[in-house]
């Protein structure tokens, strides 16, 4: 109950500061920014009136086109034509001309926050003054969503803006499942001269939205935060089919899997971390017997991906994830009570390969990041990003658990680690320095210049806290007398999260 007045105060909070930032704009067109955000001088801020001038069309043909080529293919659940103009898609969809454009202004950030401002203005006039509800505006909220981290500056939405997409679904009957209504559900005197969009068939292009919001919420609250769920798990699945069997876009491919590895990790979310939890009998073997069931579907995934997919490298990366997501759990401290002290029981042995597990699933997460093209790093949505900072997370949560059965030590050191993140560092900043040197040049935000003094403060935190854990292992084997699994125990050092959650997220934990 206590969370779920949590959530609820949280989804008021963000619809009162939408409210707030939206109540001086007027007009049929996007406002001034707000004072928080000063008006730059460049002429890219003309891309969002209508009609464009033509250096104004100039930079909005060159951001489409970085964006078509770019970022849509690793966002597939937008797809754009390419028949399509900037002007037909500003007359015709304009938020999601708009929110293109915004993630698409990478050239210059001061602009690009300044069109995200505009854009969030925009959005709050359409939907709070004029209650407008439309598949276009779904889109540009969705592109927006997708590139959460290009805007974190101006203080996120995240909440109200996942909020609004679902809204959004439902008020479209996008979400709701093929089914006709029974004679108990509930409705008003309206349904008499309105259509059932229940018993409607959905377009693809509304499907690949509805999967698209599923998969940004699944990723945010596998990696992020303990966010509302999406319901309907029906209608993704009948969404999912449906594209899969069409096989209408080079896209869908890509987005089948990546909706099918969400999946299982709602499954893993739902059986470990939301139904053991609830469930006073849920004893750590009990946790370690749905570990093996759930290892079955994760396998079956990893071995079905399609070969062959520019996007390869993006799905490993989230198979990656959800075996990190599944082995995770060997780190809470009560799964470690039932082992023998001399670590010889095959409960321990089993327990072991589980964070062994979740060490090589982090390693080998690293090491796909390593494998990516600059241009994908320059491009990437924001939850490969959070997918990256939570497998480094859980790495440092693994030097620092330590049992009598188990010694991290023997797997990775304090320098392995300081070596990954050293390399993902280079990663980061030798892509940044190659969208420098670029025509046009592309920047990521300024957040990212300070990536390397926050991997240097990570693993100072990481290395004292690891030496504090040994001594404390070897001066007690003291085991706690509660046999209940408790999901909210896990092995975590504040300071370290609040270090890489400052960086990779929007803080929301």
């Amino acid at each position: 109950m206590a969370r779920d007045l949590l959530r609820l105060e949280s989804k008021f909070d963000s619809v009162a500061q939408l409210l707030s930032n939206s109540s001086a704009v007027a007009g049929s067109s996007p406002g001034p920014a707000l004072t928080s955000i000063s008006p730059s001088d460049s002429p890219i801020t003309a891309v969002f009136t209508q009609p464009l001038t033509p250096e104004a069309q100039l930079l909005a043909y060159k951001m489409f086109e970085l964006y078509h080529r770019q970022m849509m293919p690793l966002f597939p659940f937008v797809w754009i034509s390419l028949d399509e103009s900037p002007e037909k898609l500003f007359r015709e969809r304009p938020m999601l001309y708009m929110a293109i454009m915004v993630v698409a202004c990478q050239q210059n950030v001061d602009a690009q926050l300044e069109l995200a401002q505009r854009w969030r203005e925009e959005l709050g006039r359409r939907i709070w003054a004029q209650g407008e509800k439309s598949l276009h505006l779904l889109q540009g909220v969705l592109v927006y969503l997708a590139w959460h981290h290009i805007h974190l500056q101006l203080g996120s939405q995240l909440n109200n803006l996942m909020h609004t997409a679902m809204s959004l679904t439902e008020e479209l009957g996008i979400s709701l499942e093929k089914s006709m209504n029974t004679k108990t559900s509930p409705g008003g005197l309206n349904d008499y001269f309105t259509t059932n969009q229940g018993t409607r068939e959905k377009t693809n292009e509304e499907r690949r939205c509805y999967l698209g919001l599923f998969w940004i919420n699944s990723v945010l609250r596998m990696c992020v935060k303990d966010t509302c769920p999406m319901p309907g798990g029906q209608s993704i699945e009948e969404a999912r089919l449906a594209l899969q069997q069409a096989a209408e876009l080079p896209c869908d491919e890509y987005l089948v899997q990546l909706v099918r590895v969400q999946q299982v990790s709602n499954t893993i979310d739902k059986t470990i971390y939301q139904d053991l939890s609830t469930t006073e009998a849920a004893l750590p073997s009990t946790v370690l017997m749905a570990v093996s069931h759930l290892e079955r579907d994760v396998e079956m995934i990893r071995t079905s991906l399609p070969s062959g997919l520019l996007q390869q490298e993006l799905l490993l990366m989230s198979c990656h994830v959800l075996q990190i997501f599944l082995y995770k759990v060997g780190m809470d401290d009560r799964v470690p009570q039932s082992v023998d002290t001399n670590g010889s029981s095959t409960y321990s042995l089993r327990l072991s390969h589980i964070l062994a597990s979740c060490f090589n699933a982090v390693k080998a997460e690293a090491a796909s990041v390593l494998s990516l093209p600059n241009s994908v790093i320059l491009s990437m949505p924001y939850p490969y990003w959070i997918q990256i900072g939570h497998a480094i997370l859980i790495y440092s949560r693994l030097l620092v658990t330590h049992h009598n059965f188990w010694d991290p030590g023997l797997l990775a050191s304090i320098q392995d680690f300081a070596d990954t993140l050293e390399g993902l560092s280079q990663k980061i900043e030798g892509a940044m320095n190659e969208g420098i040197n670029s025509s046009p040049q592309r920047f990521l935000p300024t957040m990212f210049t300070k990536l390397r003094e926050r991997f240097v403060n990570i693993c100072k935190r990481v290395e004292e806290n690891s030496k504090a854990n040994t001594q404390s292992n070897f001066r007690t084997t003291e085991i706690s007398n509660s046999d209940v699994f408790e999901p909210g125990n896990m092995v975590t050092d504040e300071e370290t999260e609040a270090l890489l959650f400052s960086f990779f997220t929007d803080g929301l934990i």
